[in-house]
């Protein structure tokens, strides 16, 4: 609804000249139903001339009340201050009405010089909206009281049916619009034709974009592009790849496109050029590799030189690959046959070499001669594979690729099959090129094994170090990993080695009864031979994997030396007490097994030790007896009688136990005759105990150490029960300690 404008000063304008508190100079203006406040050429404010209330005094203050504020200035001149008294007038006979557009917009672009602040200018626009509506309101108001109430009605309502009609209209529009988008343009048969021309160009300029790229121009002459040459190389592959991307665009051309005659003919000519390409690629493919062959098979040929002059060719393969699998495979099969022939001349030699040297070289040499036959395997697998995977694209499958050129979108499952096939084709290609690699190697280990005894044990932790990945070119590290093809090669030679070591270990624990048999032959038994088998076997294997993995090492021990005690266990022989057997032996095993330091073997270390205390203690009780045989006997019926009850001073005065009788005992044992019978003891122990064991002196000792336990409790005995008799045995500790020694000394 539009206000209607009314003017409460007629077509003349009142001004008068006021000074604000800071003394400068504005201007006060009323004209057109509106108040104005300016300053120079700048207006400063503006309000509505019924919303305010001009106020003067007689001391020349003047003051304006407006939207709830008040502003004050001065005035001093006469003629300013009679125009403030019209305004004030014009002011208070101003009509409640609608207020005109220039008091509106008046009333909108009041703002105050320094206000700066966006909320206090919001806010205040925001009172004089609201100041705005209630003005609105009121000429409505106005209105309907002096009879346009009616009229107001009929307007509204008028602009309501317009407004639907409107709309209604502008609904249908847009529906016509989404269903036939060019129905403005198709309304003559020649916007129609231009729409169905300018189609067909796009359909041709796509279809001259798919069959007649700049690089299949000349169709007839691709099989003459010499391929000995870069610059044809180049040209060749761009055909190649322009052919290759027309004839896969037939997967996903469209039916109408297919229906054409010349795409159809367009397309039969293309399949004869790939045809006749492929050929011609084939046959320069197939001669550049048996020429590379048959140089190869020079005595000063260069090593592997065929892979840098085959590496431009790989782009074509791949495109073989695609387009003409059976010349691919065709290729890849001359390849194989010409160059396996190679290679296994070249290993066989190698290990033919190596078997020579072994005939003259040390058991230290091994090592160093087996390292250079397995760092030619490796060097040569490796090459091969990187050159095989790059030439023949054994890791792509351009057959699931898209037409772009980029690897279409597979499923985990269709990648692992892909990874599976790839890889058996990789182990097939291996396999074909290195037909008896496995087989020279692994004959090769077994002449090291009958050449060396600890052979298979070199050869196991030469060729575990390289499967381990602890040094050559086909370790873990190496690109690959176990997929690599030195490795898998060098796993079969690990596990022929593992097999020989075994059994050489197995013939170890064969030999041990007929070692105990062969040492019952001997005038004296000593040290069974398999113990120092054992630590020669320990020293060599400690040396050889002092680098490797030592597991099988430490099976290898425990095997060995829980066999070897239960063969000591078993030992016998004619003239050695069994005691003497098992003493020396278990004490040389248990020295044995404590120097290698072997955690495994912990347990059987203190097991052979408490045998070795076991035997010897058998030993010394049965071989050393009690030299006083007769006093002993005589003081174990005292003991038994003080057993009985009878105090040990009272012993003395039973006949059988009589000072009298121990005298008579006591005087058939003088101190010459026991050293007599230590020496005949000293003697029998001697011829015993072999030299090799070592062991004479811990076996006197501890006869020393029981005969001295013995000495002891009888002379406790005859100083408790005989008190004051003055009887004596006739050696003291420090006699036999002496007789001891003498008797080692002498012997």
């Amino acid at each position: 609804m539009k206000l209607e404008e009314t003017s409460g000063l007629g077509e003349s304008a009142i001004t008068a000249e006021v000074f604000n508190a800071s003394g400068r100079q504005q201007r006060l203006s009323a004209e057109g139903g509106s108040l104005t406040l300016s300053e120079g050429n700048a207006r400063l404010r503006s309000w509505p001339l019924h919303v305010v209330r001009v106020k003067t005094d007689t001391s020349g203050g003047v003051s304006i009340e407006a939207g709830g504020e008040t502003l004050t200035w001065s005035c001093t001149d006469e003629r300013s201050r009679i125009a403030l008294a019209q305004m004030s007038q014009a002011a208070h006979s101003a009509p409640v009405g609608p207020p005109s557009d220039a008091a509106l917009a008046a009333l909108l672009e009041d703002a105050e010089p320094d206000d700066t602040d966006a909320e206090r200018r919001v806010k205040r626009l925001g009172e004089r909206l609201a100041r705005l509506d209630a003005l609105n309101v009121g000429g409505m108001l106005a209105a309907a009281t002096e009879g346009g109430g009616a009229q107001l009605a009929t307007r509204l309502e008028a602009g309501s049916a317009a407004g639907a009609a409107l709309s209604a209209r502008l609904s249908r529009l847009e529906a016509l619009t989404r269903a036939a988008p060019a129905a403005l343009h198709a309304r003559s048969g020649a916007a129609r034709a231009d729409a169905a021309a300018r189609a067909l160009l796009v359909e041709l300029h796509e279809i001259y974009e798919w069959l007649d790229a700049p690089a299949l121009r000349d169709l007839d002459s691709l099989s003459e592009i010499s391929l000995a040459s870069t610059e044809g190389r180049a040209r060749a592959l761009s055909a190649a790849e322009a052919l290759r991307n027309a004839l896969r665009g037939e997967r996903t051309a469209t039916p109408a496109r297919l229906r054409l005659g010349a795409v159809r003919e367009r397309l039969r000519r293309l399949e004869r050029a790939r045809d006749a390409l492929a050929a011609a690629l084939a046959r320069h493919l197939n001669n550049a590799l048996i020429h590379l062959a048959n140089e190869a098979h020079a005595p000063a040929a260069p090593r592997r030189r065929h892979h840098a002059d085959l590496q431009p060719y790989a782009p074509f393969m791949r495109w073989l690959k695609d387009m003409d699998e059976k010349a691919h495979d065709g290729l890849v099969k001359v390849y194989v046959g010409t160059w396996s022939r190679v290679y296994e001349r070249e290993v066989h030699a190698a290990c033919e070499s190596a078997r020579a040297a072994l005939a003259h070289a040390p058991a230290e040499r091994i090592d160093d001669l087996l390292d250079e036959v397995l760092t030619l395997v490796e060097t040569v697998c490796n090459a091969e594979q990187d050159f095989c995977t790059q030439f023949f694209h054994l890791d792509v499958d351009v057959k699931g690729e898209a037409g772009d050129g980029e690897r279409s979108e597979k499923s985990d499952g269709g990648e692992r099959a892909d990874g599976r096939r790839a890889a058996g084709e990789a182990r097939r290609l291996r396999g074909d090129l290195f037909p008896a690699l496995e087989q020279e190697l692994v004959a090769l280990v077994a002449h090291v094994e009958r050449h060396e005894p600890y052979g298979a044990m070199r050869a196991l932790a030469c060729v575990g170090r390289r499967v381990l990945g602890e040094g050559g070119e086909g370790g873990a590290g190496g690109e690959g990993g176990e997929a690599r093809w030195a490795r898998a090669a060098l796993a079969a030679v690990a596990v022929a080695a593992k097999r020989g070591a075994d059994r050489a270990v197995a013939d170890r624990l064969a030999a041990l009864p007929d070692a105990v048999k062969q040492a019952a032959r001997k005038p004296k038994c000593g040290i069974l031979s398999f113990i120092p088998e054992l630590e020669e076997m320990s020293a060599v294997c400690e040396e050889i994997f002092a680098r490797g993995r030592r597991a099988d090492l430490d099976r290898w021990y425990l095997s060995l030396a829980t066999a070897m005690l239960r063969a000591i266990q078993q030992a016998e022989h004619p003239r050695t007490p069994r005691a003497v057997v098992q003493l020396e032996n278990y004490h040389r095993l248990h020295a044995c097994v404590s120097a290698l330091r072997v955690p495994a073997l912990d347990a059987l270390r203190r097991d052979a030790k408490a045998r070795y205390a076991d035997a010897l203690r058998h030993y010394v009780t049965q071989y050393f007896g009690r030299p006083l045989e007769k006093l002993a006997q005589f003081f174990e019926g005292v003991g038994e009688a003080v057993a009985a009850g009878v105090r040990e001073d009272e012993v003395c005065y039973r006949a059988a136990f009589s000072k009298h009788e121990l005298r008579r005992l006591l005087g058939l044992y003088p101190a010459h005759e026991v050293r007599k019978s230590l020496h005949r003891l000293y003697r029998t122990v001697e011829k015993h105990l072999s030299e090799e064991g070592g062991l004479l002196q811990v076996v006197w000792r501890a006869m020393q150490e029981e005969f001295i336990a013995q000495h002891v409790a009888l002379q406790a005995r005859i100083a408790a029960c005989y008190p004051g008799a003055g009887l004596t045995l006739p050696l003291s500790t420090q006699d036999i300690l002496d007789a001891f020694s003498d008797i080692a000394r002498e012997h």
